[in-house]
């Protein structure tokens, strides 16, 4: 993995101010005190204008310099005893500025610092993953690995900074994940989630994220109940020729008020999946959720068979019907190891609570990002938050996935301290249609998590944003 040569902080500013950037080598051969002569900075500004607002030349071998300078230079800057170099400089305008240190015609690096609106300044990316399946689902491969422990742990290693482990129609396997994490000092989260299932159709998925309480388990209690329940939301929707389509149309209302009522978020999920080559979810019903606004975001990257370009331009078209930008996250859909982490969110929160990240994807103040059949990660979402991305993804998520693999490894080995777990072997066996929240209590596990190796990292983490953030 590739370490920065050099320290530079802060990387992410107030814009309209002027701040003061600090410089240090990082190892021996990257100390500022080792090179001979004057050093000099250069910049061009987010906008790509110098600080005049006047356009800079361009030195792209093409011969259009316009006469005029590539970069700007900033005036008083110190280099002191200790190797550290300074300058201030009048940030303007929202993003990426672009700096060049040099001596002489010699350039050392080239680095860039963002810049964003006060408001936006405190805000923090969490990379998390909604929709995950541990062996509790029957669908979900390599069920012997993944507890919902286990799943926690790998997630973490992975590079996340939360996760909703949604098992098909349960609730109580994010209970095991969620009990699991809190015993350990970690900042990391494990939401209480579930994917959310019909009794007698299985067209709707939709995810429960971070309700307190179970959905699927009271749509299951039984067909007269059930009836009485969705009953009085048959008289919104329209007359549609199949009386199955009525219905479909009448739980999405059920689901949506449900979710709210236990304080979750309603995630929708695949609506342009195409199993056994025909649409899952009819597209009439699709469009209904859509229009009523039954959902809180939609879920546009999923598994490696969602992930492509009927999937974008299905996005684009029913923010166009919508007239407006709705939510969108980035999932796995994960039933298997091999694909955590290879889809996530990144949600830009005040802190990773289940209010600020809900705050923020109401905001739009996410991506949605793939890495699959991408050279580079592909991301989604508003301009601002896709550039903020891309610069974190080049400057801090390596240092902040190294930092969460360590983490996840020290959840591991308090794995290694637990009891048997003789719950989760006994419900393997049993057949799916059994599989439902209510049929067997979540038992707690004891575990010992090495409180100071937790510590150390948390300072470790605690360092790395204080040195990127101002």
């Amino acid at each position: 993995m590739k370490q920065e040569l050099y320290y530079i902080s802060p990387r992410v500013v107030e814009t309209d101010s002027v701040q003061e950037i600090a410089i240090k080598g990082r190892f021996p051969h990257s100390d500022l005190r080792g090179f001979q002569g004057e050093f000099t900075v250069d910049s061009v500004r987010a906008d790509g204008l110098f600080t005049n607002n006047e356009i800079p030349g361009f030195t792209s071998g093409n011969g259009y310099d316009m006469g005029r300078p590539d970069y700007e230079e900033i005036k008083d800057v110190t280099f002191d005893a200790d190797g550290v170099l300074r300058f201030r400089y009048p940030f303007a305008g929202e993003g990426e500025n672009y700096f060049r240190v040099r001596i002489a015609d010699r350039v050392l690096f080239v680095f860039g610092i963002f810049s964003l609106r006060k408001e936006y300044l405190a805000l923090r990316p969490f990379k998390g993953d909604m929709h995950l399946h541990s062996g509790f689902s029957a669908c979900c491969g390599e069920k012997n690995y993944l507890s919902p422990e286990y799943y926690a742990a790998a997630n973490r290693a992975a590079g996340l900074d939360f996760m909703g482990l949604s098992d098909h129609k349960q609730h109580f396997p994010s209970r095991k994940a969620q009990d699991f994490v809190e015993q350990c000092p970690t900042s990391f989260v494990a939401y209480l989630s579930e994917e959310v299932h019909l009794p007698d159709l299985h067209t709707i998925h939709n995810l429960n994220f971070g309700g307190s309480k179970p959905i699927s388990c009271r749509l299951f209690k039984g067909q007269k109940e059930y009836d009485t329940i969705y009953a009085h939301y048959m008289s919104k929707v329209p007359a549609y020729p199949d009386p199955y389509l009525r219905h479909l149309a009448a739980n999405y209302h059920v689901i949506h008020d449900w979710v709210h009522e236990a304080g979750g978020i309603n995630v929708f999920c695949h609506p342009y999946w195409r199993p056994h080559n025909r649409l899952f979810l009819p597209a009439v019903i699709r469009d209904y959720a859509l229009e009523h606004n039954l959902y809180d975001c939609i879920e546009l990257y999923n598994d490696e068979w969602c992930v492509n370009e009927e999937a974008q331009g299905l996005y684009l078209e029913l923010c166009i019907k919508a007239g407006k930008q709705i939510p969108v996250v980035g999932n796995t859909d994960s039933h298997s190891f091999t694909s955590i982490a290879k889809n996530y969110t990144v949600i830009f929160a005040a802190q990773n609570t289940l209010s600020a990240l809900g705050d923020s994807l109401a905001q739009n103040r996410n991506v949605a990002v793939t890495t699959l059949g991408c050279t580079l990660p592909h991301a989604t979402g508003n301009w601002l938050w896709v550039s903020y991305f891309h610069f974190l993804r080049k400057n801090y998520f390596d240092r902040h996935d190294d930092l969460c693999r360590k983490e996840g490894d020290l959840l591991y080995k308090t794995l290694e301290t637990g009891e048997p777990d003789l719950q989760y072997d006994s419900y393997l066996r049993r057949p799916y249609k059994e599989k439902i929240d209510g049929t067997e209590e979540m038992k707690h596990l004891t575990f010992t998590p090495d409180q100071a190796a937790f510590a150390a990292l948390r300072r470790e983490q605690d360092k790395l944003e204080k040195e990127f953030w101002k």
